[in-house]
């Protein structure tokens, strides 16, 4: 058994070397070798790698392509606080696991009240999601995309807040209050 794992690592290593990273720029095209400048925008991996093999088959016999994305990520604000960045490392990352992967909704954060923002060509949709319902759990099992914002709206508590502003002053008062009551009878 220990050997399957010692291959399966060894393939691992050998497809990782034999793999190559190329850039897609900002006009929607990637500088590939033998190929040159070719449109990727707006295609699925499938039809990425489809066309691809087209491509690769008049200098090739029988090519094979295989696409993975990289540098994938999500900006979470989850609740009051700071934003997290989330690497997507799977293409099919639910909403759900990705507010987990961002450390979950913080105290303040109102788990009813969830938007999601994504580019789309008519500007940013937006998606609005409770997960205080069932309907809602429901949703969050879409898949998020690459360069989604997820925003969770948080409750401000003003009496926490005020309590932790005034408890010192509170403190310094009574410590001053018992100093005179001891020292002046």
């Amino acid at each position: 058994c220990e050997v399957g794992g010692i291959q399966n690592q060894n393939m691992g290593i050998q497809q990782n070397r034999n793999s190559l990273n190329y850039l897609i720029r900002q006009d929607g095209t990637a500088n590939l070798p033998l190929l040159g400048k070719i449109p990727v925008a707006g295609k699925t991996i499938i039809e990425l790698e489809d066309t691809l093999k087209i491509l690769l088959a008049k200098n090739y016999v029988n090519p094979f392509v295989m696409i993975r994305l990289i540098n994938q990520r999500v900006i979470v604000f989850p609740g009051k606080g700071d934003a997290e960045v989330v690497y997507l490392q799977n293409t099919n990352t639910s909403l759900l696991e990705t507010i987990a992967m961002a450390g979950g909704i913080r105290d303040e954060g109102r788990a009813n009240s969830i938007k999601l923002m994504r580019k789309s060509k008519n500007g940013r949709e937006i998606y609005k999601i409770d997960l205080s319902t069932i309907k809602g759990l429901r949703e969050a099992e879409m898949i998020v995309q690459s360069n989604d914002y997820i925003y969770v709206d948080f409750k401000p508590r003003f009496a926490s807040s005020f309590i932790t502003e005034v408890t010192p002053w509170l403190s310094l008062l009574t410590t001053a209050l018992l100093t005179y009551s001891i020292l002046i009878p």
